[in-house]
């Protein structure tokens, strides 16, 4: 993507797809499965015009978290180059194992993104949710090669071809090693389809996460988990992949893979001390 591609995209609103590849629990309705949120700044997830999830999984809320992000330092961009502001616009959605997009969406809600996240807990489940992702794109590919056709209306709403397209996964392992041959095949899949791979962001512990996301963004606790997720929203927003991000800012080399860069993967994980923290409020019925 050229400057001038990422200026003009940028000058016209961001769209930017969030697909949470589910893990077995109840999908949103149709009515809530796409729409426009914004990002409070520096604050964690928020659900404008939704009606918030009791118990959202960590690929929810991972998803909320990237999106407050991209949303928050948009318009810190604008306020310091003096501009005005243009909101990213999301659309969202989940899809369980077995949906297929144009099923699953409302009319054109992921044909126009210009970048789309796709979020997954890697479970038991996770490899359906990469074999649900293979069959978005499959969709995407139908789309393009029948869109003259008056029956493929729906499927024209698909994810469009040489869309790009990056990962959030959330793993328990304290490695991230349960994450990796998700992210990979997940790459795998993309590159196959003719659609550039953003990166990988894995973050480990993700059975923590719903009590970690109540703290501060960039405190002690979570501030490694922040700054990962804050990588991909600067390879989104420049229009790179996590290596070339890496090249040109030097962000998060430290946290690089280097044994994992084709596709580029960064792995974060909470406070060392945090789990011996939320253990001990465990033990206390907190």
């Amino acid at each position: 993507m050229t400057a001038e591609t990422k200026g003009a995209r940028e000058a016209a609103g961001l769209r930017v797809g969030l697909i949470e590849l589910g893990e077995g629990i109840e999908p949103r309705r149709l009515d809530q499965a796409c729409g426009s949120r914004r990002g409070g700044e520096g604050r964690g997830p928020q659900h404008s015009g939704e009606d918030p999830n009791p118990n959202p999984s960590p690929a929810a809320l991972l998803l909320d978290d990237f999106a407050d992000a991209l949303a928050a330092y948009t318009r810190i961009s604008a306020r310091q180059n003096g501009t005005a502001a243009v909101a990213p616009r999301f659309a969202r959605v989940h899809l369980e194992g077995g949906d297929r997009l144009p099923a699953t969406l409302e009319s054109g809600c992921l044909a126009g993104c210009d970048v789309v996240i796709c979020a997954v807990y890697c479970t038991t489940g996770a490899p359906d949710a990469v074999a649900t992702l293979c069959a978005a794109l499959q969709d995407g590919s139908a789309s393009a090669s029948d869109a003259t056709r008056p029956e493929s209306t729906a499927a024209s709403d698909a994810i469009r071809p040489g869309t790009p397209i990056g990962m959030l996964a959330a793993g328990n392992a304290h490695d991230g090693s349960d994450a990796r041959e998700v992210v990979a095949r997940a790459a795998s899949a993309c590159q196959s389809a003719g659609h550039p791979w953003i990166g990988g962001v894995i973050v480990t512990d993700g059975a923590l996460l719903p009590r970690l996301m109540r703290t501060p963004r960039l405190g002690a606790w979570r501030r490694g988990v922040s700054e990962a997720v804050d990588c991909l929203v600067a390879a989104v927003r420049l229009g790179r992949s996590l290596d070339e991000l890496e090249d040109i800012m030097g962000a998060g080399a430290e946290n690089l893979d280097a044994k994992h860069r084709a596709p580029s993967v960064i792995v974060a994980s909470p406070h060392t001390l945090w789990r011996s923290v939320v253990s001990k409020c465990r033990r206390l019925g907190e």
